[in-house]
């Protein structure tokens, strides 16, 4: 096991070690569930050194979600929120990232509705930088004008994470597990087409009256 004197030589190797390992355990025990000993002998340290870099276990869990905050945001900075592939690429990008799917979904079991939501304010920033660039391609004429911008990123987010958080319900309505190649090529398919469905002019907002003679 590495020591405090040792693991300082290469701090950057060892928090972000921390942050890993943090993200596997959150992700297997929840946020109440999990160790800091557990922790530390996953990401080959001590606690001291969890201690040291992120002053407790609920700042551990706090790192990592501005860690995955940061990869979101320049995500978001490079996504076209007009392309019909959008909603399957994001699918696959859920899929490589299960653990963080497993702690969102503890920290939702543990935090009920009544609990202040950690790192409300970055995270509620990204969620708005996500409505602001379909609000733009709706004004551009590339989105379909008619559909609610934050209804359709909390929709978009909810197509792509129920087949990872609820595996069994994903078997149950279409025989396969979420990381199945026959379902995530059926997937895929299903979420471009959708996506296409959902670029384009906006729908009239009331039917033509109809005149008779």
């Amino acid at each position: 096991m590495a020591t405090p004197a040792k693991a300082k030589r290469d701090p950057e190797a060892t928090k972000r070690r921390l942050l890993e390992a943090g993200l596997h355990e959150f992700a297997a025990k929840g946020i109440s569930g999990a160790r800091v000993d557990a922790i530390a002998a996953r990401a080959k340290t001590n606690k001291r050194m969890l201690y040291y870099y992120f002053g407790s276990k609920d700042g551990l869990f706090r790192e990592i979600l501005r860690w995955k905050l940061l990869e979101r945001t320049e995500q978001l900075k490079e996504q076209d929120v007009s392309n019909p592939d959008r909603i399957a690429e994001r699918q696959e990008r859920v899929l490589a990232n299960r653990d963080y799917i497993r702690l969102l979904t503890w920290e939702a079991l543990e935090g009920g509705t009544r609990r202040k939501v950690a790192e409300s304010d970055a995270r509620a920033a990204v969620y708005g930088l996500w409505i602001e660039q379909i609000e733009a391609e709706q004004a551009a004429g590339t989105m379909r004008a008619d559909l609610d911008p934050a209804q359709l990123v909390l929709s978009e987010i909810a197509l792509t994470l129920f087949p990872v958080a609820f595996p069994q319900v994903t078997r149950l309505i279409t025989g396969l597990g979420p990381h199945d190649p026959e379902f995530l090529a059926a997937r895929r398919r299903f979420l471009s087409v959708l996506g296409d469905q959902l670029a384009g002019s906006a729908v009239p907002a009331e039917r033509p009256q109809t005149h008779f003679s």
